[in-house]
């Protein structure tokens, strides 16, 4: 006799049915590779859909369009990169070494293939789709306070002079950008991990030189 009440088990073999943060991943992942192989405007959804192994149908039940696919991706990039330079910046270790940690997490970000690559595709098509220059804007926004608390916290404990925190986190922020600039431009190669260590180290020395009390 058969237990009406029991739960079915699923047959020998066949895979186990994804949550719906599962798929959401999924097809949030699959859309970020392809904007950033294709391009956004030439990425179609039938192309994520399949990439994420899901239907259309599947994809448009959860996202309602491409936009807003585009707008997760961004913030699961950045969150994930955020994560690490907010853990730095309230490391309970002395200045310099927090400085470090704050500036080696952004480098890691900002040097990496995929950030080079997103860059490239705000520059193409920023002007084109405004969703996509708004979500840089915003994923920037949110690196920049950062800094900004950053430096504010130093300069109320007096490690740093006294000044305009926006300015001085930007100027900070720059020795970085300067570095991705350089590889956007073709004018040097990615960076080795010994080389972002010498940039980091030269660029805490030079920011210090210039702000610290």
């Amino acid at each position: 006799m058969v237990d009406s009440n029991q739960v079915p088990t699923r047959g020998p073999g066949r895979p186990p049915l994804r949550s719906e943060d599962e798929t959401r991943a999924l097809i949030i992942a699959a859309a970020a590779r392809a904007f950033l192989e294709t391009g956004y405007i030439r990425t179609g959804i039938d192309t994520i859909a399949r990439d994420a192994g899901v239907s259309t149908r599947t994809l448009y039940r959860l996202f309602a369009a491409k936009e807003d696919l585009l707008k997760q991706a961004m913030e699961a990039r950045i969150d994930a990169a955020f994560g690490s330079l907010d853990a730095a910046r309230g490391t309970k270790a002395d200045p310099r070494a927090s400085l470090e940690a704050l500036l080696s997490g952004y480098t890691d970000l900002a040097l990496s293939d995929e950030a080079v690559r997103l860059t490239r595709l705000i520059a193409a098509e920023g002007q084109q789709v405004p969703a996509l220059a708004e979500s840089y804007r915003q994923a920037t926004a949110r690196i920049t306070g950062a800094f900004e608390a950053w430096v504010r916290e130093h300069q109320r404990n007096g490690f740093l002079r006294p000044g305009n925190t926006e300015t001085a986190a930007n100027l900070l922020r720059g020795t970085v950008n300067e570095a991705q600039r350089q590889i956007l431009l073709g004018l040097r190669d990615a960076f080795a991990p010994a080389e972002r260590r010498d940039w980091v180290k030269t660029s805490v020395a030079l920011f210090l030189d210039g702000f610290a009390a």
